[in-house]
């Protein structure tokens, strides 16, 4: 037994509808069960590739975001003891 086979893949239909056909090369992996399954293994691995930096994005932004939201309760903050000075 293999490790690959505790990895669910993607159906093979749809693999040969998403994967470019650089990775799933119809011509050769019809006709060839193993080559068949490493193709689907390499088009697994562009997928997650593509996932993970996907996520390292969001990651990012989120941080950004919360950067900004952490400056702009500082300035909510400071602003009612500005407003009460003012009142006085």
């Amino acid at each position: 037994r293999s490790k690959h086979e505790e990895i669910e893949l993607v159906s093979v239909e749809e693999f040969y509808r998403e994967a470019p056909t650089e990775i799933s090369r119809p011509a050769v992996t019809l006709g060839e069960p193993h080559q068949q399954t490493l193709a689907r293994l390499d088009w697994e691995l562009e997928q997650r590739k593509r996932l993970a930096e996907k996520y390292k994005e969001c990651l990012a932004n989120k941080e950004k975001i919360l950067k900004e939201i952490e400056v702009k309760k500082e300035y909510l903050s400071s602003l009612q003891p500005r407003l009460n000075s003012i009142m006085q």
